[in-house]
């Protein structure tokens, strides 16, 4: 039977509808694929970390990536905690100076041929440039703006980059070992002279493909194991029993 044609273009226009993104349509949280630390659910907080790789003079199409660090509400973690996660997690992704409490270099390596096809490559002191670590804030209406109170804790209001109403991207007077993590959070890396403005919006960073370390461990497997049918039979001493078959 064939739909009645009003009651058929109103179904269509409900589809379209419930398709089209919404205007404030914007990187987000649900937009990450990549994920360090437990399943969302129940409990879990989760927090977002934007690098962005653009600065004059980086290579050409400098990307800015986005990743996603989960942890259990109870307890308190850091953007120390964030982004050390995040690196061990990578195999793309590098960083020097995290165990200190501040980044030195970052780099990523895209194609992992060790070779890193973007990076921060530590502090210029031609230009000035480094690191500069950034936080993504919202301040309560009547609590104090100030950024080591409230506005240093809170959830963002809104997302970093959402068309209405976004969070405000504040540099970090802390340092990310002091920066309490709140469900919600962004941290942003950029490489530049202090102040700029906060990250580009990102796009989501590529989760590593199981099969890329199963082909390294087959390949490394295969290498030896041609290098032993290659190598060169050894003689036997002269006083060596006879070989049995």
């Amino acid at each position: 039977m064939t739909p009645h044609r009003p009651a058929l273009a109103v179904a269509v226009a409900l589809t379209c509808a419930a398709a089209a993104p919404p205007a404030d349509a914007a990187f987000t949280l649900a937009d990450i694929d990549f994920w360090v630390g437990p399943a969302a659910g129940p409990g879990i907080s989760q927090a977002a970390i934007v690098i962005d790789f653009a600065y004059p003079g980086a290579p050409a199409d400098p990307p800015s990536l986005a990743w996603g660090y989960r942890w259990h509400s109870s307890e308190t973690r850091t953007g120390q905690d964030l982004i050390a996660a995040v690196v061990a997690a990578d195999p793309r992704l590098s960083a020097t100076g995290i165990e200190f409490g501040f980044i030195d270099t970052l780099s990523y390596d895209g194609d992992l041929n060790g070779t890193p096809d973007h990076t921060h490559p530590g502090f210029n002191p031609a230009t000035g440039r480094y690191s500069n670590y950034w936080v993504n804030n919202a301040v309560i209406e009547g609590t104090a703006p100030l950024f080591a109170e409230a506005g240093h804790v809170l959830p963002p209001n809104g997302h970093p980059f959402a068309a209405i109403d976004p969070g405000t991207w504040v540099f970090s007077s802390t340092g990310m070992a002091g920066r309490p993590l709140a469900d919600g959070s962004w941290d942003g890396w950029i490489y530049a002279i202090d102040p700029v403005a906060g990250p580009r919006e990102p796009v989501a960073a590529l989760v590593p493909e199981p099969a890329t370390a199963v082909f390294t461990v087959v390949a490394a497997a295969a290498g030896l194991t041609r290098r032993r049918r290659s190598s060169p039979a050894q003689p036997l001493p002269a006083n060596a029993p006879p070989l049995r078959r």
